[in-house]
């Protein structure tokens, strides 16, 4: 079995600001390792995915960068979307290109994300071979990998098992992002899993997943795919695609799918969603701090000192469940708890110091 992998790699740079911005969203910033996460997530997958069979989505103002990052990626093989219409667009245009590139076939393709940390990449690629083999053998199944929680994550959406079906469970429900109760009593009946949204698929069950429940998305791109391979392809991209439905394949797809199955996974996952989450894959020292960079601190406890800054020292007393991020040209302090809400300053910043954010 050939497996196509498409990884989506826009991003406005919002939620880990300053480290990242609009013209170098989180993909392309290294954060766990020293390379770019981007880079890391292509590396990680070759063993399964050569970059020939593999495609990059991306926004139109990060294709050079993104190019940069992968050089052995062959340039056509990077998508470049006029404008951010959501997963299930982005993942659907992707499709129709491995259909056009692939005629006669029906390939199972992979979903990922590009700005995921795996602490265990050998577990992560058994486990995405077995979900990609499920998609094989199962005609019109739509896979999911999900990751055995060991926590009660309110950050996280949840997958429900139901009956099992060989390697594979089947699906009896998706979750929105639990209270911390509720994430208890997942945690407690190990039923649940972490929603990591990881896809595996035939390129003709998402299309007929997509024609049955988003019939206005799928004949758009039917009409985008129609120009593919011509010299109008470019002018077709950034007058069709925006006009496509914004929708997630999670609402859009998932949730109503007809056949979906999960396969668990225990391989580290993190989608490293904000600030505090850099706890969860970097270590910390006796007091729960976590200090990248040069970071000197005395009498603290739980808290995220970075420090991006060359030259720059970073000095911390008796503070407690803060983060501090610092780089050449932006400093940022906030409560732990409060790491989410990134975004909000960010929105503040751009009335405040539009230049902070590029």
């Amino acid at each position: 079995m050939s497996m196509y992998a498409i990884i989506m790699a826009g991003g406005a740079g919002t939620r880990f600001w300053p480290l990242s911005r609009r013209s170098r969203p989180k993909q392309l910033v290294p954060f766990v390792g020293e390379a770019p996460m981007l880079a890391e997530t292509l590396l990680r997958l070759q063993p399964l995915v050569p970059l020939e069979r593999t495609v990059v989505v991306t926004s139109a103002a990060l294709v050079e960068a993104t190019a940069r990052l992968a050089p052995g990626l062959p340039r056509e093989n990077i998508l470049a979307e006029p404008v951010g219409r959501n997963t299930a667009p982005c993942i659907g245009l992707a499709t129709r290109w491995i259909q056009a590139r692939t005629p006669g076939e029906d390939p199972v393709i992979g979903v990922f994300a590009a700005d995921h940390h795996v602490a265990d990449p050998a577990t992560f690629l058994q486990d995405v071979a077995q979900a990609a083999a499920v998609a094989a053998e199962e005609p019109g199944a739509i896979v999911t990998l999900g990751v055995t929680p060991d926590r009660p994550e309110t950050g996280y959406g949840y997958i429900q098992r139901g009956a099992a079906r060989g390697a594979s469970w089947e699906v009896a429900r998706f979750v929105e992002k639990p209270d911390r109760a509720t994430a208890e009593g997942y945690l407690a009946s190990g039923d649940f899993l972490w929603n990591a949204g990881l896809f595996f698929f035939r390129a003709s069950a998402l299309q007929a997943e997509l024609t049955r429940q988003l019939p206005a998305l799928a004949s758009g791109l039917d009409a985008l795919a129609s120009h593919l391979g011509t010299p109008g392809w470019d002018e077709a991209l950034a007058s069709g695609f925006p006009a496509l439905p914004s929708v997630s394949i999670d609402y859009g797809v998932m949730e109503g799918a007809r056949q979906v199955r999960v396969v668990p996974t225990a391989c580290g996952w993190s989608d490293l969603g904000h600030w505090g989450a850099m706890g969860d894959v970097l270590p910390r020292d006796a007091a729960g701090n976590v200090a990248q960079g040069q970071v000197v601190s005395l009498e603290c406890a739980g808290s995220i000192l970075i420090n991006r800054a060359p030259g720059h020292v970073v000095a911390a007393l008796g503070v407690e469940g803060l983060v501090v991020v610092v780089t050449p040209d932006a400093t940022l302090v906030l409560p732990a708890e409060r790491s989410q809400e990134v975004r909000a300053l960010v929105d503040a910043l751009a009335t405040a110091a539009p230049e902070a954010l590029e």
